[in-house]
């Protein structure tokens, strides 16, 4: 169970590094000018890539004993 969770999480953060206007869209972000929309483009990649790191460091270390 815990695999499929940890999988499903490193998914949904490939998908915030890949497609984050989807993401941005869909949330509660706020709508802006030029600049803001491109740091909260940047801080959704970001965010995306934390949370893969953190699901493969898990599953990395879960598999390793």
């Amino acid at each position: 169970m815990a695999v499929t969770v940890l999988v499903f999480f490193g998914a949904l953060g490939i998908a915030h590094v890949i497609n984050p206007d989807w993401f941005m869209k869909r949330s509660g972000l706020r709508k802006g000018g030029e600049l803001l929309t491109e740091w909260n483009r940047l801080g959704v990649q970001i965010a995306g890539a934390i949370l893969t790191i953190f699901a493969i460091w898990v599953l990395w270390d879960m598999f390793r004993h």
